[in-house]
């Protein structure tokens, strides 16, 4: 795509009252700054620029080759952090996209439509408003007869601007070169002594530059974070969007208000989430399973149709076949379990070594007995079976219609 996108993120974020820079604290397991570098790269933009500024070091190293730094120090306002990226950007000759990096509700489709809406309309800004019911501590959109003509910072509004409901949501798409040329007269002459971007619509105005606005269908695209209670506020509503997704492709939420599922988790229908479960991103769940109530379903696991992940089970980077039952009081981290498998209650994958994960395999058709542990990497034919309290040491491999019993576990001969 013909258009550059810079990214503000170099605010301390004082409310949030933390050692970690504001844009990569968490909200549905992804950081702020996570948030809106997806929505951009997801329009198929590709020459992106961040602004840092506090925290310089992690965010940098957050960001790594998905897109180019900028440093703004002192942090001088918005108008001062897009000067900062003169350097890069002067010679553009296409559209700027400029967002901030604490607002992870807006979403790509929303990013292409503002940019439609600007390139059809020609105009020199474009500005993404939104019509909130309580406007206090953002920008009011200021028009006369239908048209933008300036955007008022709260602290400078007088009491009837401070009733205006439709708000700026700080992000603009700019012809690149205009911008610029306008940056250079706007003056720090407010409460704050700040450059803001914003005085720019108002240079644009003045000068017979046509200033378009367009308005969000969804007013959280407003929201930023400014504190921890905004974090829990967004974490809340990203949740209850997402379920509202999954409802409506034929998955039952038991009880939405104590559920929680990232952004991204993908559900077959006529699954079931029973209450207090913990679904993170890039999950897979198929069809016609239940899960929960309970359970926890960690990052890169994928539940297979059919099956069953019970009360207070949790799964890691696993991959659960079909129709196979885990419904007590289980760990499966870093497992490949097949097809038709039961995994008893209390059974444990000891993944870990102290170095590095390894592996458990466990075939289709097996039994595992209540508390097993499985001390991986370890592998398990099929149709094989442990007795309930088996203790399977590192390296151990059951062939398939074997049972293994016992601390540390041996093979059952069969009498003759």
């Amino acid at each position: 795509m013909k258009t550059a996108a810079l990214i503000l993120a170099a605010g301390k974020g004082v409310r949030m009252n933390s050692d970690l820079p504001k844009v990569l604290h968490l909200v549905s397991c992804k950081s702020l700054l996570g948030h809106i570098l997806g929505s951009v790269e997801e329009c198929g933009i590709r020459s992106i620029f961040v602004i840092v500024g506090h925290g310089e070091k992690e965010v940098r190293s957050f960001i790594g080759s998905r897109a180019k730094a900028i440093r703004q120090m002192p942090q001088l306002g918005t108008g001062h952090a897009v000067i900062c990226a003169k350097r890069e950007l002067q010679n553009w000759k296409n559209d700027l996209l400029i967002l901030p990096g604490d607002a992870p509700f807006i979403e790509s489709g929303m990013i292409r439509k503002l940019l439609e809406a600007h390139q059809k309309s020609c105009a020199g800004a474009t500005i993404l408003t939104a019509r909130v019911s309580d406007p206090k501590g953002y920008g009011r959109i200021l028009k006369e007869r239908g048209k933008i003509y300036a955007i008022r910072e709260e602290l400078d509004a007088s009491e009837s601007e401070r009733e205006i409901n439709e708000v700026n949501t700080g992000i603009y798409v700019f012809d690149t070169a205009r911008l610029f040329e306008h940056l250079v007269r706007v003056k720090s002459d407010n409460q704050k002594k700040e450059y803001y971007l914003t005085d720019v619509i108002d240079s644009f105005v003045s000068s017979g530059i046509d200033v378009q606005g367009f308005e969000s269908e969804f007013s959280g695209d407003v929201l930023g974070v400014n504190s921890r209670m905004d974090l829990s506020k967004m974490e809340k509503v990203i949740n209850q969007r997402e379920i509202e997704k999954h409802q409506r492709n034929g998955v039952t939420v038991v009880s939405p208000d104590n559920t929680w599922i990232a952004a991204g988790v993908k559900i077959g229908k006529d699954t079931t989430v029973y209450p207090f479960c913990w679904i993170e991103e890039g999950v897979v769940i198929g069809k016609n399973c239940l899960i929960g109530p309970s359970a926890t379903i960690r990052k890169n696991s994928k539940i297979e149709d059919g099956s069953t992940i019970g009360n207070f089970v949790e799964v890691t980077r696993s991959k659960i076949g079909k129709k196979t039952r885990i419904k007590h009081l289980s760990y499966i981290g870093d497992a490949e379990i097949g097809n038709n498998v039961n995994i008893g209650a209390g059974t444990i994958t000891a993944n870990f070594d102290g170095v590095k994960k390894n592996k458990t395999m466990i075939q289709d058709g097996s039994s595992i007995g209540s508390g097993t542990t499985l001390v991986a990497p370890v592998k398990l034919g099929k149709k094989s079976k442990t007795g309930a309290g088996s203790v399977l040491l590192k390296g151990t491999s059951v062939k398939s219609g074997e049972t293994f019993v016992g601390i540390p576990a041996k093979k059952i001969t069969k009498k003759k």
